[in-house]
């Protein structure tokens, strides 16, 4: 019989007025490897650290019989403290961070390769772990992929669908408060949860569809017992009387008291029927790409030659060809720190890079400045805006904003709710050239799978960097790799 490593009971919590989840059981075994996933804000991180003791909930329990190890999704520690928290060569050695430990300044994706060692330097039964993958690029990923093979029981929040894929044999969904489990990695749970959308769909339309019927046939008894209830043409009142009072249930109006009892059970049944939601279904308008006046060079950014070192002497790039073909969508590739943000800088800032006179960049930048904090969701989207308002009203929903959230305060939402925001509005404004800078950073997998599905949809030329492969995969139709100082096609 398997160990219950970790078992909660009627856990629930609530921020303010706002209920994040009631879940009423949750058990985690020997050989669990659990993908958790969920929309941004759904309580991901906090039941994690209510699992491991961090939070106390408003009610329920939570009992371990082991001791897990936890990764958290930030940490403002300083990055010298791994390896005196206990960091063992080993792990430094298996992370490519040996030589790292007493630096002062290191890269994001370098500081989490080192907390991910200083996690796995300690053995446990379980290991919990919050969005491990972050800024890590294609090496570092390798290595917590190579990691996770050695690992019995694990639960993991993470956008990298590859990832569960490889290694999760559950997953469990919280969404709307509450929690459902389901066998098998992330492709067999979207499979699943297919099946139980098109179930639901078709559950919704044998509904309405009886409904319908059943209302027509209420609807002509009741018709035809007003029509009952009238004498025959030419019939006096008397005659009327007398046949009503000789057979009542043969009289017009026994005849059209049956009807209406008839047509009262038929209503009772519709009421008694069990009612169906229909599903939703998002709209899948698209912004007019027209309206942007797009460029019709074959290239649409390029440069020859392109030689760049920074003052301290780091050489970059040396006598690179860089050419961006029109209506591409181009992933920027390479590890970090070899180049990728500098290319994109320089596209920017610098006339190193030639950008033809009729290309409009629309540039998501990491750090989400252009928002407006004191402004409403639609609000920031509308400001930047060539659509008509039901196309950005459309373009929200599309990335997960709902009518109530498109109210709020851009100050109030979650960096992942951010980047939804600063991608839409680029969507509707003029730009007729994206440049991402790392599209997918701290969104969900939900959110993750909303952008991919319109960024495959664009019309226009876009350049991205991203980690994620499935991402990757999905939308690149060209890729550039930052090699040697050179760029590969």
């Amino acid at each position: 019989m398997r160990k219950c490593l970790i078992y909660a009971d009627n856990l629930s919590m609530s921020y303010g007025t706002r209920e994040l989840f009631d879940i009423e059981r949750l058990e985690i075994f020997e050989g669990d490897k659990i993908g958790l996933v969920g929309l941004n804000g759904s309580g991901k991180s906090t039941l994690l650290k209510i699992l491991m003791g961090d939070i106390t909930p408003d009610t329920g329990k939570v009992k371990r019989n082991c001791e897990p190890r936890y990764f958290t999704q930030l940490s403002e520690d300083r990055v010298n403290e791994t390896n005196e928290d206990g960091a063992d060569l080993m792990e430094l050695s298996f992370f490519g961070v040996q030589e790292l430990v007493d630096k002062d300044t290191v890269s994001g994706g370098e500081s989490t390769r080192l907390r991910l060692a200083q996690v796995f330097s300690s053995d446990s039964e379980l290991f919990i772990l919050d969005e491990p993958t972050s800024h890590l690029d294609v090496e570092g990923a390798n290595y917590l992929d190579s990691r996770l093979m050695m690992v019995e029981s694990f639960i993991l929040v993470s956008h990298d669908r590859s990832l569960l894929d490889r290694h999760c044999n559950k997953i469990i969904e919280l969404e709307g408060g509450k929690i459902k489990s389901f066998t098998g990695n992330y492709s067999e749970y979207l499979e699943q949860k297919k099946i139980d959308h098109d179930r639901a769909v078709s559950e919704y339309e044998q509904y309405t569809e009886e409904v319908k019927r059943l209302t027509d046939v209420y609807t002509k008894k009741k018709e035809k017992a007003k029509n009952m209830d009238k004498k025959p043409k030419g019939m006096s009142n008397s005659e009327a009387k007398g046949i009503a009072k000789r057979a009542l249930r043969r009289s017009p109006e026994g005849k059209a008291k049956s009807m209406e009892h008839s047509a009262e059970n038929v209503r009772k049944r519709i009421e008694h029927m069990e009612a169906k939601e229909k599903p939703q279904e998002i709209s899948k308008i698209k912004p007019l790409f027209y309206l942007t006046d797009p460029p019709k060079n074959p290239i649409v950014i390029e440069a020859e030659h392109l030689t760049f070192s920074y003052p301290d002497g780091k050489e970059i790039f040396d006598d690179a060809v860089f050419r961006l073909k029109r209506n591409s969508r181009t992933a920027l590739l390479g590890e970090n720190g070899i180049g990728k943000t500098t290319l994109i800088r320089l596209i920017m800032e610098s006339k190193l890079i030639r950008v033809v006179p009729k290309a409009k960049i629309g540039y998501l930048k990491q750090d989400l400045k252009d928002l407006d904090l004191n402004k409403t969701v639609l609000e920031n989207a509308l400001d930047a805006s060539i659509q008509q308002e039901s196309i950005v009203r459309t373009i929200l929903a599309r990335l997960l904003f709902s009518a109530d959230d498109i109210k709020k305060k851009v100050a109030v939402l979650s960096g992942g709710e951010r980047v939804r925001l600063a991608i839409a509005r680029i969507l509707v404004s003029p730009a007729n050239v994206l440049i991402l800078d790392e599209p997918t950073n701290y969104l969900d997998i939900p959110s993750v799978e909303a952008i991919q599905e319109l960024l495959s949809e664009y019309e226009g030329t876009m350049l991205f960097v991203s980690h994620d492969k499935a991402f990757v995969d999905a939308i690149a139709t060209d890729a550039i790799k930052i090699e040697n100082k050179k760029l590969k096609y």
